[in-house]
């Protein structure tokens, strides 16, 4: 009987322990979901900051548009890419699956790369083509300055990518090549921003 009230006491201390484990998770994730949404929150329609200290770095040929064409765009998709990271650089593919996507909107993809290796592992991929063509030049931020001068990108790597009007004030934050609902998302607001 002693053995049986004592294993009915460790289930409950268990299920104690356990929901209130659940419980605080539960909590985390709906403080850090809100964290989010008061960045996406804070964040939209402020500018975008683009340094003076981009480079272009155009390994390919047949451009969509050249860097004149891209600062004039009346809307842009800007992302971040770490140009040190192979994982990082891969992501260009599926940049490249979407493109067609966004041309016919006459939306520009703007990657702009940051790199611990002087961008030796990217030249290196262009150069070996196991970066496939890409539609629009690269922009090197040599002095990490992109990164820095966008904070609110720190706080998740899907705020590395944003849609933004002519002006570069941010309209939407998230990354359309991690979900096909924010694909869906970009695309019904460059419709919408379109027919105004």
């Amino acid at each position: 009987m002693r053995h049986l009230i004592f294993n009915i006491i460790k289930c409950m201390v268990f299920i104690f322990f356990v929901s209130s484990t659940m419980s605080c998770q539960n909590r985390e994730t709906q403080e850090k979901e809100a964290h989010l949404k008061s960045v996406v929150e804070n964040w939209l329609n402020k500018k975008l900051i683009i340094p003076d200290s981009l480079t272009i770095y155009a390994p390919f040929l047949n451009y969509i548009a050249d860097s004149v064409q891209l600062s004039n765009a009346k809307i842009k998709i800007y992302s971040h890419i770490n140009a040190s990271c192979p994982t990082c650089i891969r992501d260009i593919e599926l940049w490249n699956n979407i493109i067609p996507n966004f041309e016919k909107l006459k939306v520009p993809i703007i990657l702009i790369c940051e790199s611990d290796d002087n961008f030796e592992l990217f030249k290196f991929m262009c150069d070996k083509r196991e970066i496939k063509s890409f539609s629009y030049p690269f922009f090197f931020d040599l002095k990490r300055a992109f990164y820095k001068q966008n904070k609110f990108m720190k706080e998740s790597t899907h705020f590395e990518t944003v849609l933004t009007d002519s002006d570069n004030n941010i309209l939407l934050l998230g990354n359309p090549i991690r979900s096909k609902e924010m694909q869906v998302i970009y695309l019904k607001e460059i419709q919408n921003r379109i027919e105004e």
